[in-house]
């Protein structure tokens, strides 16, 4: 039995070293092809080519081949072409050197400089148009999809009535191209950003305009201390629970709050206690949600109305309605103190009518007086489950339910991702879903109409009452033991006591793919954006190259696109070979941009640089680059082993 569980981790194991491998040599390819440019060229323009080095550090093996010394070398990420008089030979200075690099023209100089990053660039697009002739990339929906998955209830946005389920137009006056545009706003913090989309009324079909200007704040949700937002904390998500891609299991884990629900694979989310579902986000928080949803009588109109729950000891109670209480606690048989029960912050006739607010200690200790319900309003049900007099609601309420209505059978067949969130939003019926709403708790309550249909009533629990999360809990725990720091160590048994607090249904829903598949300029122009957003906040200083991938996050990025698929692996090898080109054309002395500025300034001077003065350029970016390279390494064993360093 030791053994057959052994046996997957070290497949597991194996598997990844391997990708690993394929990861370093994708890299490398990179560079052999850059470096490619550069020797072809210079071979051309009748440079003497001395090295060829596939690798660095330490020649494995060696080579002569027409002149050129080729080497592989231990470390597979980099490589170089070594050009004749690039440096002074006895007391020849490198431009009397004629068959050395700077003994050339300028213009060819420039030529053998500026060929390393267009082979780069062009390959870039070469992998892009692969990918577009082979029918795009299968990408999460959430990705791409401008609808609102969750908003923070504190923000200025929600207070402004924007909900789960709106839509984005334009984001800071640029049209919105998913969640991503959100992240880069999230960076470029500091300033207010503009937000325009609409707000939908999925029952009724009716959008309503809007455009906020607003403030950002710091998401403290996110692990990067200075990102900012405007509220939005999640795109909107289908959740479905079926099978993982490319096999059989997704089984509810046992003891799973769903294990009894009804639910079946290929059932989608759709609404929970109240609300229509868009993401995860916002579904985690319905079902931790500490409120009840009432069905109500009022004016014979039948209303759904969240209330809070309450422990009795924090309502502010008169004595002889306290004893009515008692009573009623009695009448039920529960056996718990009284002060322990919940209950909600209204009087109530033993009939279930409404007679007036009771003032409750919320959280921070302050009083509250409720405003959602009315004097005389008749109280139909509690979360779906109908009660006639007050000790039923007494009885009923100390136990919290989440009651879902899912979409029965959604096809997973991906679309392309213009025509995803129209879809998202026609495949459901909503006015089937609008009778189902409307007769919730009553006694006409619907429970199928259509593809639609109510789960059985599931009751949460808390993740540190779970089998499946307790042993995840104890490594944590474990982890911040050794956490060095008393202030980072609080910090951190605070968040995992908030996270084992936290209600679960122990289920895993998936999203949907979509077939992303723009032409090949309309990707290399998103990745080329990215880039230059990217450096643009680095060099205002909105970004901390702390956040930059170095040699170990890249390996790591082609490593998990192998898994993904080759595609996956495709796109990242071009986004990575369009960094490469792009960054060896910046102006600095030690890059291949630098060269040519310097080519030009001498073409225009007619003069060569004395070796002294190249070298008084050249060497300060080389010690800069060498110290970036180390600061950007070291942050990445630190995202990867992080909590082996705190």
């Amino acid at each position: 039995m030791l053994l057959l569980e052994k046996k997957p981790k070290a497949c597991d194991m194996i598997i990844s070293i391997f990708y690993i491998i394929l990861a370093l040599l994708g890299i490398t390819f990179l560079v052999f092809i850059h470096e490619l440019g550069h020797y072809f060229v210079a071979k051309k323009v009748g440079m003497r080519v001395e090295v060829f080095s596939i690798g660095m550090g330490k020649p494995i093996c060696s080579w002569m081949h027409k002149g050129v010394k080729w080497q592989i070398c231990y470390l597979p990420i980099g490589g170089y072409v070594r050009i004749a008089g690039m440096e002074k030979v006895k007391n020849k200075e490198p431009h009397e050197i004629k068959d050395g690099f700077y003994g050339k023209k300028p213009l060819d100089r420039i030529k053998v400089a500026i060929m390393g990053p267009i082979v780069n660039i062009v390959f870039a697009l070469f992998a892009f148009t692969l990918i577009w002739a082979f029918g795009g990339r299968d990408k999460p929906f959430a990705e791409f999809t401008s609808l609102i998955g969750a908003v923070d209830t504190h923000s200025e946005l929600y207070q402004k009535g924007v909900r789960p389920g709106d839509e984005i137009l334009e984001y800071n006056g640029e049209t919105f191209d998913g969640y991503k545009d959100l992240i880069f706003a999230g960076i470029m913090n500091g300033r207010s950003q503009s937000i325009e989309g609409l707000k939908i009324d999925y029952f009724t079909g009716q959008t309503t305009p809007f455009d906020y200007t607003l403030d950002p704040y710091t998401d403290t949700s996110v692990p990067m201390p200075d990102f900012k937002t405007l509220g939005i904390l999640a795109p909107a998500r289908y959740l479905i629970f079926d099978r993982f891609p490319g096999s059989n299991a997704n089984k509810l884990p046992v003891g799973s709050p769903m294990e009894n629900s009804g639910i079946a694979y290929g059932d989608r989310i759709i609404w929970a206690n109240g609300q229509i579902i868009f993401s995860n986000v916002q579904f985690s928080d319905v079902v931790n949600d500490d409120t009840a949803l009432l069905t109500i009588q009022r004016d014979r109109q039948t209303l759904q109305v969240k209330v809070p729950r309450v422990l009795v000891a924090d309502l502010r109670i008169p004595s002889h309605e306290k004893a009515e209480l008692d009573d009623w606690q009695h009448e039920i048989g529960l056996s718990k103190k009284s002060t322990e029960l919940i209950f909600i912050p209204y009087n109530l006739t033993r009939s279930c009518i409404v007679e007036n607010p009771l003032t409750y200690l919320d959280e921070s200790a302050d009083e509250v007086i409720p405003i959602d319900l009315k004097a005389g309003d008749q109280i139909l049900a509690v979360d779906g489950q109908r009660v006639t007099t007050a000790f039923e609601l007494l009885q009923k309420i100390q136990q919290k339910n989440i009651q879902v209505v899912v979409q029965r059978n959604t096809p997973m067949t991906p679309m392309l991702w213009k025509d995803e969130d129209r879809r998202f939003i026609d495949s459901v019926k909503w006015s089937h879903l609008s009778e189902m709403v409307t007769a919730f708790g009553t006694d006409r309550m619907i429970t199928v109409k259509g593809d639609l249909e109510f789960l059985n009533p599931i009751v949460p629990i808390k993740r540190k009452d779970s089998s499946f999360y307790s042993k995840q809990i104890q490594e944590q725990r474990v982890e911040i033991r050794q956490i060095r720091d008393p202030i980072k160590r609080r910090a951190a048994l605070k968040h995992l006591n908030a996270f084992q607090d936290r209600f679960i249904l122990g289920v895993a829903l998936q999203d949907k793919t979509v077939r992303y598949n723009p032409t090949p300029f309309k990707l290399f122009g998103n990745v080329f954006e990215e880039i230059y957003k990217t450096f643009s906040a680095l060099i205002m200083g909105y970004l901390s190259p702390k956040y930059m991938a170095g040699p170990i996050g890249i390996v790591q990025v082609v490593q998990k696109s192998w898994m993904v698929g080759f595609k996956e692996v495709l796109f990242w090898l071009g986004a990575i070979s369009l960094n490469l080109g792009i960054l060896n054309l910046l102006p600095i002395p030690v890059l291949d941009g630098g060269h040519i500025c310097i080519s030009i300034y001498e073409g225009i001077t007619k003069k060569p640089l004395k070796t002294k003065v190249r070298e008084r350029l050249i060497i300060p970016f080389i010690i800069l680059l060498i110290f970036f390279f180390i600061y950007v390494t070291y942050n990445d064993i630190l995202r990867i082993f992080g909590r082996f360093f705190r």
